[in-house]
Parts: structure tokens; C-alpha cells; sequence
């Protein structure tokens, strides 16, 4: 048989194939640069909410999960890269799973959670999923930083990071379907679709219902601007703000022009052109690099208002509360042509020398509490700002006096989360509005804000929960429980995801510019599940675990958590700690003042239309406990009574 020529067969001549060839060469050394290849990683699933079945059975729910794939042709060292979830940002970025851990072209690694709800291994992890489970990927440990069901975001930034928005890749989800995993869609490239057993690469875990596809992925998705910059006008002085959309993975870097010329650190979605004058008018488009493909965005062009415009206020100075000697920062902007010159005011009386578009005053005082404006003034008109209220007050006495870094989780109900206490020692009422409160890295940059329009009084304690409803707090303790005007503030992120190996928690005010300038702080070490370090009233110290019966401590209603959210002390009213059956007894406990009489009683329903004494116990502590044979009473509801 005659054989074709490599001629026939690529359709080639032999100089074709060299240049060809010298093509292929030069192409793969221009991806092979750095910048390329971390261009190339992608987040591309994720897994917030494991299954707890399998099949009819109940089985431990497993870790939540990421994983993070290389789509390009190098091998990249991970080393000194970080990730966060959709809270904590940069600064408290973990960069633990990366030491020293490598991604090879075309692998995918599992990031998974070690301590919740259980520690598992890698060969664990790989266990769980089967044959779902890719060989040729990793599986990695990392701690902290669960991801919420109820919906996060995973950030990953490489070594040189220089904000919060340098990110290589950032992925963002809803509520989670119990047993699916998060993935991207394979025709745009947004990530969030939920998986589907058969469908795509998605198959189902061996060891439970879980659905998903670790370590295998639909591969690259092509790059589409989806929106080009658009043309804007901006007053003299003003900031022009230019934005590209674009879809497709992995996601590409950016690098905006002014004309021909490349604008140096513009490297983000969004170009902002601060101060805009005559020289800064014209052209500007951005280049947008994935690694597979390079695409030009559409021309926008920046021009000037010449027209007088009259001045109005874009930014409107805000209240604020201070303590003695801290610097306030006032800030405003206003617009108008020509650009506006301002000047501040404390009541009717202007400032001398504060004629920037900001005030500081540099360690507020007792006496600068009041009224604060600004006047912006051009040759068309003037406009004042909204008077913001400055109130300065001494630091109050603001004290965390408990923490539950972790919960119960050998009991049945699954979905309890992290919470803290902070109490009013003071005798003054303090607005927290504003505040903010880190973990362990006492970090501003990274603490949550608390936007809650709400006031802790005198001898009062807050109760702050991750991620769980003020309803689902008190169904966990028991609704009775609580003081009827008990508040319970829910803060959402697992960036502030406490540790139960040991963490802390720091809190500022909203005008605190320096991490040390706390306002209260508490360290505490490892923690015993279901057991919350709490406030000894006596000793006025923290730290101590949680006791039934001692410091308005009790167990919880849902599983078998012992804490005193909302009390430092216990109330005076007699309240059931802990009820327990044992053999054919009900064990009930309750706390008691000494040397007053209770009454233990049942009853065959909660109407509290009949209730038979039990029996009648004069307290010597601060607890007692009674075991009822079971055959002596009808029902299993139980009430304490106090007598007078």
C-alpha cells in the first residue's frame, strides 16, 4: 500500500511546518511567563453544606469544601498565596494550606475543613467520594474558615496581593442545597450552579448522598466582554469612573490605556480617574488576559463639563461617637463648576483654617460634642451639608463576658454557631452603631461593621451570633429562657469564625484608627465542645467554662450546650437547667437562692389548668436537683414555683 507524505497528510509544505513551528515555540513562551500562569488558576466548586444520609441511614456530616484548579500548561508553587471567605478580606487572609504545595498543569486540589463538623484525613476525604473523586488530584487540610450555608464566597489571592480586590479569583454562592456542591457554568463561566448526579462531571459520593465532581471540571470557558467602558463627562475635579464586564474562565487580569500608553497599577475592573483635568480628557480602553485569550475592550472617552454649574453635595457627613482623645475625621464632597471650595462649621460658627473637603479633629474633647457642616462654594452658587452630631464621651466600661467557639456536636440538630456576649458594666447607655469586632487578628481592616441601629444600656449584655436568626438562637436555648427584651444581633461571614483551638475577640468603635485602640477585648484558650467560657461576677474575671446552675448558666433546648447567653448572673425567678431521663426517673435541675422553698410540680399539659405538688425542697446553694420516679407521675411536664 502506498503511504501518504507528511505533505498529504497536514496539508503543509516543509517551510510551512518550520514557521508553523517556530510559532508553537514562541507562543508557549509567551504563556509560560508567571504572570500567565497564575492567570490560569480558578475556583471551581465548592461544597457549604454536606449530607447527613445516606441512602434511609443518618451518618456524620462531612467537611465543607473548594477546589482550586490550574487550567494552564506550568506548574505553579502555591507558596505564600491566601484565602478568605466573603468577610474577612486580605489582611486576615489564611496562607497555611499553601505552604510549601505545588499545582500541576491540568490538576485540580480539594481544599477541605478539618474541624467541622469532624476531623478527616485526606485519605478520608478521598474516601467519602469514590469513584467520584479524580486520581490524579490533591486533598488538603485547612482549619477555620467554614463555609456558610446560607450562602459565602471564597477569595484567593496570589503573593504580591495589594488589597482586598487583587485577588487571583473570587467566586461568590447562595443557600446551599444540603449534599450539592457548588460549580461553574460551562457556557459562561459564573460560578454558583448546583450539581446534578450524571450531569456534566457530577457523580455521587460513596460514603453518603452527597453530589459533586472533585477534582474533575468542565474545562475553560472563552473570554466575553459582556460590558464595554461608556463614555462619561465629570465636573473639573471630580473622579471619572470607567468598568468592563467580562465573562469566561479562568478570570482575566486587566490593564487599562490612556491613549497608546499603558496606566501604571491599573490592573482592576474598574479605572478611576481622580481629579480630572484638561490633560486627563480623551481616550481610555483596558486589555483584558485569561492566559487563553486577549481581548480589547471598546474606546470610552472622558470630557469635561465647561458649563457653570451651581455646587450640590455628593458624600454627606456622617454622626459619630468618640471617646476622649481620639481623632474624628469628618469627611464630605461636593460637585460643581468650577470645583467648589469648603468650609466647616461647629453650630453657626466656621472653623478657622478647615477648608478641605475633610476635618479632623485630632484628640476630640468632652466640649466638641455638637453640631458639625460644611459649605461648598463656587461662582454659581453655594450648598451646606446635613449638620452631623458628634458625641465624645470617656471609654465606657464595655466587657465581653462569654464566648461559644463550639457548639455541641454529638447532639442531633445541626446549625449551631459561634456566638459572643458583650455586657454594659458602665451607667451610661452606648451606641454601637458602627462598631466593629475582628477575631484573633485583631485586625480593623478586616472586622465586621455593626450597621444594627441599637444601644446596649447600663447592667445590659448583647448576644452576638454567626450566622443563625435571633429565632433560631432562641429555639437552640430555649425561648423561655431569655429575658423578653433579650437582644441577639446575627452577623454574617466565617471570617470571623472563632477558633476552638484557642482565639480571641477584639472590639473598636466606629472612629478607632489604630488596632491596639480597642474598646474590649478577650483572649481565650481551647475550647470544650458545648461549653461556652463565661463572666464570674464575683471575681469580675473571664475565662472560666460555663456551669448549670452557676452564673445563669443552663443547657441548651437543642442538643446539650451549657452557657448563659444574655445573663451574668442567675435571675432570681427559678428556672429548669438541665431535664434528663435516667433508667425510669427524670432527673430535673434548677437553679435556687439558699435558704428559700420550692415547690417541684407536674402536670399533664402546659395550660396550667392542673398541677400536682411533687414535692417541697428548701434550697441550700445555688442549685438543686430532683430525681421523680417515673411511675409516680402522669406526664413529663415539670414547673418550679418560688414560694414567697
Amino acid at each position: 500500500m502506498q503511504t501518504q507524505s507528511a505533505q498529504d497528510v497536514f496539508g503543509f509544505n516543509s517551510v510551512t511546518r518550520f514557521w508553523l513551528g517556530l510559532y508553537f515555540v514562541l507562543m508557549v513562551g509567551a504563556l509560560s511567563g508567571p504572570e500567565r500562569a497564575v492567570a490560569r488558576l480558578a475556583i471551581t466548586e465548592a461544597m457549604s453544606s454536606a449530607a447527613t444520609t445516606q441512602g434511609s441511614a443518618t451518618v456524620v456530616q462531612n467537611s465543607d469544601w473548594w477546589e482550586l484548579t490550574n487550567f494552564g500548561t506550568n506548574t505553579i508553587d502555591l507558596t505564600g498565596y491566601k484565602w478568605n471567605d466573603n468577610q474577612g478580606g486580605l489582611l486576615s487572609a489564611d496562607p497555611t494550606p499553601f505552604a510549601g504545595l505545588s499545582i500541576a498543569p491540568g490538576q485540580s486540589i480539594l481544599f477541605f475543613q478539618s474541624n467541622s463538623p469532624a476531623s478527616m484525613s485526606p485519605d478520608q476525604f478521598k474516601t467519602w467520594w469514590g469513584r467520584a473523586f479524580e486520581p490524579s488530584a490533591q486533598a488538603v487540610i485547612y482549619e477555620g474558615n467554614g463555609l456558610s450555608s446560607t450562602g459565602d464566597g471564597i477569595r484567593l489571592w496570589g503573593p504580591d496581593a495589594i488589597n482586598d480586590s487583587d485577588w487571583v479569583d473570587s467566586v461568590d454562592f447562595g443557600a446551599a442545597i444540603r449534599g450539592a456542591s457548588f460549580v461553574y457554568d460551562p457556557s459562561t463561566g459564573v460560578f454558583g450552579l448546583l450539581s446534578t448526579n450524571g450531569v456534566l462531571t457530577a457523580a455521587q459520593a460513596a460514603t453518603a448522598d452527597d453530589v459533586g465532581s472533585p477534582g474533575r471540571t468542565s474545562g475553560p470557558v472563552p473570554l466575553v466582554i459582556s460590558q464595554h467602558p461608556t463614555n462619561t463627562a465629570v465636573n473639573p475635579g471630580d473622579t471619572a469612573v470607567f468598568s468592563v464586564t467580562a465573562r469566561g474562565l479562568p478570570r482575566p487580569s486587566f490593564r487599562w490605556f490612556f491613549g497608546d500608553e499603558p496606566l501604571s497599577g491599573e490592573r482592576f475592573d474598574t479605572l478611576r480617574v481622580t481629579n480630572s483635568t484638561p490633560d486627563k480628557t480623551g481616550l481610555y480602553r483596558v486589555v483584558l488576559d485569561n492566559g487563553f485569550q486577549s481581548l480589547t475592550s471598546e474606546v470610552a472617552r472622558l470630557t469635561l463639563n465647561a458649563a457653570p454649574e451651581a455646587p450640590v453635595v455628593t458624600l454627606q457627613p456622617q454622626d459619630q461617637n468618640a471617646f476622649t482623645g481620639q481623632s474624628v475625621v469628618f469627611r464630605s464632597m461636593a460637585s460643581g463648576v468650577p470645583q467648589p471650595a469648603y468650609q466647616w462649621f461647629f453650630g453657626t460658627r466656621a472653623i478657622e483654617g478647615a477648608t478641605q473637603d475633610a476635618l479632623t479633629l485630632p484628640a476630640a474633647q468632652p466640649e466638641d460634642s455638637g453640631l458639625y457642616s460644611v459649605q461648598a462654594s463656587n461662582a454659581s452658587g453655594t450648598v451646606t451639608s446635613r449638620e452631623a452630631r458628634l458625641l465624645v464621651t470617656r471609654k465606657p466600661r464595655l466587657v465581653i463576658t462569654e464566648i461559644l467557639p463550639a457548639s455541641d456536636t454529638n447532639g442531633p440538630v445541626r446549625g449551631h454557631n459561634d456566638w459572643w456576649e458583650l455586657s454594659n458594666l458602665d451607667t451610661f447607655a452606648v451606641d454601637l452603631y458602627g462598631y466593629r469586632f475582628d477575631d484573633g487578628s485583631a485586625s480593623l481592616a478586616a472586622a465586621i461593621t455593626l450597621t444594627n441601629r441599637v444601644s446596649i444600656l447600663p447592667g445590659e449584655s448583647i448576644v452576638f451570633v454567626e450566622n443563625m436568626t435571633p429565632e433560631e438562637f432562641r429555639r437552640w436555648w430555649g425561648d423561655s429562657n431569655f429575658k423578653p427584651d433579650q437582644k441577639i444581633i446575627t452577623y454574617r461571614g466565617g471570617g470571623l469564625s472563632l477558633s476552638s483551638l484557642g482565639d480571641a475577640i477584639n472590639l473598636w468603635n466606629g472612629v478607632a484608627s489604630e488596632d491596639f485602640d480597642t474598646v474590649a477585648s478577650e483572649v481565650f484558650s481551647t475550647a470544650t465542645n458545648g461549653v461556652s467560657f463565661g463572666w464570674d461576677a464575683a471575681s469580675q474575671t473571664f475565662g472560666g467554662l460555663s456551669v448549670a446552675g452557676l452564673g445563669g448558666a443552663w443547657r441548651s433546648l437543642e442538643n446539650a450546650d451549657y452557657g448563659s447567653p444574655g445573663f451574668l448572673t442567675n435571675p432570681p425567678y427559678p428556672r429548669i437547667l438541665d431535664f434528663q431521663r435516667v433508667g425510669n426517673t427524670y432527673r430535673i435541675t434548677w437553679n435556687t437562692e439558699p435558704n428559700r422553698r420550692y415547690v417541684l410540680q407536674s402536670g399533664e399539659s402546659l395550660d396550667g389548668s392542673v398541677w400536682t405538688a411533687v414535692e417541697t425542697l428548701t434550697a441550700t446553694g445555688n442549685v438543686l436537683s430532683r430525681e421523680v420516679p417515673m411511675a409516680t407521675v402522669r406526664s413529663t411536664f415539670f414547673r418550679i414555683l418560688l414560694e414567697p
